[in-house]
Order: structure tokens, then sequence, then C-alpha cells
């Protein structure tokens, strides 16, 4: 493990009370500013609290170590990445497949798809007919292009597994690290159901926050153990923006409601993912052997 200047003792917590602290308070003031700017435009608000992670972890740095080391800045081997992006397509093609087969939500949605044809006829020159054609250039195109402007991973996963997840992994075993760090990133995620998914929606949040809790543990997991294994906090980061890109982008869009259960079951915040990544978390949680303390 490579060696770091740091005043804080090994067993010393206080980097990580105050990295919590200051996360709280940021994300507490990116939430108040998003609920003071209306439905329409609150994309200021939610830039704070996308970086409150970022910002915090720089700052608890600064103050403990005088510099931003030990973050996990560099590239390591790029099979990890290629698996992070890969595994961000696999975890919403079978939850959104679970959605449609099981009759949750139709598929597919022709308005999308005919808006997405005349777009890229508007912006490549192609005019594809087939419909499957037109999915197949949004999760290619879309996917690359998407992930170039899906900055809010940059600034979460900076925090969460850059500097959380291996300031954890010092005091406690993988188990603890990814419960832990996933009940936070879960409640993070709260208030933006509460506030603004549930009403936009026109659903209960609180079903909703307890498939987030689910889907958070298990999919910080996944990414804490790309974190660890690689020592690359760029397979986090990959693995968050396309998961953001091809669920929110691609599948949600994709995807027709066919009754009121169709927001409680499909969606980044509904019960399928959850469960799909619960069962993919469990199986990199059985695989915590191939870490070392060392990895960080």
């Amino acid at each position: 493990m490579m060696t770091e200047f740091n005043i804080a003792q090994p067993t010393d917590k206080r980097p990580l009370f105050l990295f919590l602290a200051l996360v709280t308070s940021f994300a507490a003031a990116g939430y108040a500013v998003a609920m003071s700017m209306g439905d329409d435009n609150r994309t200021g608000g939610l830039f704070i609290v996308q970086f409150a992670p970022l910002v915090a972890a720089f700052i608890t740095k600064f103050v403990f170590q005088r510099n931003l080391r030990g973050l996990g800045w560099g590239w390591g081997k790029t099979r990890y990445q290629i698996a992070a992006y890969g595994l961000a397509f696999l975890l919403p093609l079978i939850s959104f497949g679970l959605v449609w087969l099981l009759g949750f939500g139709g598929f597919y949605n022709v308005a999308f798809i005919a808006e997405a044809r005349a777009g890229i006829a508007e912006s490549f020159g192609q005019n594809i007919s087939s419909p499957w054609g037109v999915m197949l250039a949004l999760i290619t195109v879309g996917g690359i292009v998407g992930m170039l402007t899906a900055f809010g991973g940059i600034g979460e996963e900076l925090g969460w597994r850059g500097f959380l997840v291996p300031e954890l992994y010092k005091h406690y075993d993988f188990t603890k690290t990814v419960l832990i760090s996933g009940v936070i990133w879960a409640i993070y995620h709260w208030p933006l159901i509460i506030l603004l998914m549930g009403p936009r929606l026109g659903v209960s949040p609180i079903p909703l926050m307890a498939f987030v809790l689910i889907a958070s543990i298990g999919l910080s997991t996944i990414m804490a153990w790309f974190r660890l294994r690689s020592r690359s906090v760029w397979t986090a980061v990959i693995f968050h923006m396309a998961l953001n890109v091809h669920t929110q982008g691609f599948f949600q869009n994709l995807t027709v409601k066919t009754s009121w259960l169709t927001h409680y079951i499909s969606g980044e915040h509904g019960l399928m993912l959850a469960i799909v990544s619960a069962a993919a978390g469990y199986w990199f949680w059985s695989r915590r052997a191939q870490l070392s303390t060392n990895d960080m």
C-alpha cells in the first residue's frame, strides 16, 4: 500500500466524522436551494447535492493530510473499468426485462422511439426506420454521450467510494463497510424522493425509500468491491454514471406505464432494480475474500 502523509492515526475516526458532517451540511443546503427554485428549475440546488460528497472529501483530505492522495486517482487495470460499465448496463436490462415480462410496465414507448429517431436524423443525418435500430443507437451512441455529461457520478463517487469506503475499511470489515456506506447513500437520496420524486410521480415516497435502501446497499457492495479490488475510484465513477444513463435515459423512457404499480416496480427507485441490485451485491459480497486491507 502506498505510504501517505496523514496526521490522523490509523484508528482515528475524526476524518469520517468531519466528512459526514460536511456532506450533511452541503447536501442540506443543496436540497433547500432546490426546493426553493420550483419543480422546473431545480438544477442548481441538485448540482450542490451531487457535488457535496466531493467537496466534503476534498476538505477532509486537506484538513488531515494537506493533499488529495488516497482517493483512488489511478486508472488501475482496464478490465475492471470494462466490467463496471458492462454490469451497469446488465443490471437495468435484467430489471426492466422482468418488469416488461411480468406486466408491470409495457414495452416499448412508441413516442419515445419516434422522438429519438427524429433526434438522430437531425443530429447525425441518419434516418433509422427500424425501432430496434433506434434502440441500438441509443444504447451505443447515447450511452457514450450520456457518460460525458453525467457529471453527478463524479461528484458523488469521489466522495462515497473515493473517500468514505476506504476510510471505513480502515476500521471495519467489508460487510460493515458496505452496510454503513449503503445506508448513508440511501439517506442522502431520501429527501430527493420525499420532496421531488414522490410528488412528481404521484406515488407514496415511503415504499420508494425502502426500495432505495435495499438498492443502495446492493449497489454500494458492487462499487465498494470494484473500488477496493481495482484500487481505482474510476470503476465506481464509470459504474454510477453508466447506471444513471442507461436506467434514466433509456430503459425508463422505453417503459410504458400500465398501472399504478409501474412507478413502484420499475425505475431507479423501483422494487425490481432493488431486487436485482441486492442479488448482484450478494454475489460480490460472497467474493469479499478476494479483498485485503491493502486494497485501498
